[in-house]
């Protein structure tokens, strides 16, 4: 059988220099050799569709300039499940070392305490293999700017054309965050999940779960039932006081999102 030539592609804008070349480094040691394509400063969803255009490989795998693949068998393992035709995409779990999340200014760690760990995504845009064919059949990465959430619109659009598998891969997500961006960062996934549940309603994979983050007061108890009491006990109290002002931020976020479409 012919071995499938692999391109990743990486959508750059202003990394912080030490993970990428971490990324680039170990993408040279992986057992199986793919073409990198670097995409520079362009909006997200467009640096991924043209370094998908230009890529050689019959394979694409995306891969996020702060991600980490965890060993040098990485993308072997990532792309074996696509032998199967049944398949039509592999998605990487996302881990975040406790020693990086230390890093993190005191809010920050405090508001993601609950993202140390291993993550198991349905779908993600930054560690996730697909045949090229596949992606410009189904249009790719939506450039719609009131589309956020573009992995979460490409699951849509490719659950029901074959098997998403999760072959226990994984890539170090070490993301720079300061206090102002990881309140963006909130205020953003807000006001994507509104739109995608006014697109797709009921359908969509976590609708229940949307939308009673988005009710007043009752979704304070999603956000305080979350808490990981078992890892930092002691941020609780801090973590508590901070609930009120990051339920305001989804719900004012959220029903924009719905309200504007």
């Amino acid at each position: 059988m012919k071995k499938q030539k692999v391109s990743i592609v990486i959508p750059v804008y202003q990394p912080e220099k030490e993970v990428f070349e971490k990324v680039k480094e170990i993408l040279r040691k992986q057992t199986i050799k793919a073409e990198i394509v670097e995409n520079w400063n362009m909006p997200e969803a467009k640096s991924m569709n043209t370094g998908i255009k230009r890529a050689k490989g019959e394979i694409i795998i995306i891969l996020a300039q702060d991600c980490i693949p965890e060993d040098k068998y990485w993308i072997e393992k990532l792309i074996k499940p696509l032998e199967d035709k049944k398949v039509i995409a592999t998605v990487s779990d996302l881990y975040l070392p406790e020693e990086y999340w230390k890093k993190y200014p005191f809010l920050t760690r405090v508001l993601t305490v609950n993202d140390i760990g291993i993550k198991h995504p349905i779908m993600d845009a930054r560690a996730c293999a697909y045949r090229k064919k596949d992606l410009i059949r189904v249009g790719m990465f939506s450039e719609d700017p009131n589309v956020i959430a573009i992995d979460g619109d490409l699951y849509k659009k490719i659950k029901d054309k074959g098997k998403i598998v999760h072959p226990s891969t994984k890539v170090l997500h070490l993301h720079h965050l300061t206090n102002l961006k990881k309140i963006k960062l909130s205020y953003k996934y807000a006001v994507g999940s509104g739109r995608v549940v006014r697109k797709y309603g009921s359908k969509e994979a976590v609708f229940w779960r949307r939308l009673l983050r988005a009710t007043p007061l009752f979704g304070m108890l999603p956000i305080i039932f979350v808490f990981p009491f078992g890892k930092h006990p002691l941020l609780f109290p801090v973590y508590l006081l901070l609930s009120p002002i990051t339920h305001l931020i989804y719900v004012f976020g959220f029903w924009k999102g719905f309200l504007t479409g």
